[in-house]
């Protein structure tokens, strides 16, 4: 069964993947950055970060609704986002940022990471 919206997995609206990333950046400098990523580390065994962890977000598979693991959130946050969305950032001069970050209007309000690494963010207690 594939993932659609109204199936009772809701997705996150694009404001609370804003604030998920806008907590994420606020822990990472209260914590100076080791205790964000030690955390990370941590929570993405529930498919999450530390933002979404304490908003009640979770990182999905889009088919089948259950949280990603721990290698897929490592694919999917240190491949994807951070090495190739870096690269892709530098060829394009911070185009691939922008059009990244409004996908999440989109259809599904999936960015190009989620499309990526074959995700979408739901609410936890779904």
């Amino acid at each position: 069964m594939s993932y659609r919206p109204g199936t009772g997995l809701p997705l996150v609206s694009a404001g609370g993947r804003l604030g998920a990333v806008l907590l994420d950046g606020v822990l990472m400098v209260v914590t100076l950055w080791i205790g964000w990523f030690v955390w990370s580390l941590i929570t993405w065994s529930g498919g999450q970060t530390p933002g979404k962890k304490l908003l009640g977000h979770v990182v999905a598979d889009p088919h089948t609704g259950q949280p990603f693991d721990w290698g897929r959130m490592a694919l999917r946050e240190f491949c994807v986002k951070g090495l190739l969305g870096s690269v892709l950032n530098i060829f394009t001069l911070g185009i691939y940022f922008w059009v990244d970050s409004l996908m999440v209007l989109g259809e599904g309000g999936r960015t190009l990471h989620d499309r990526m690494a074959g995700s979408v963010v739901r609410h936890l207690g779904a």
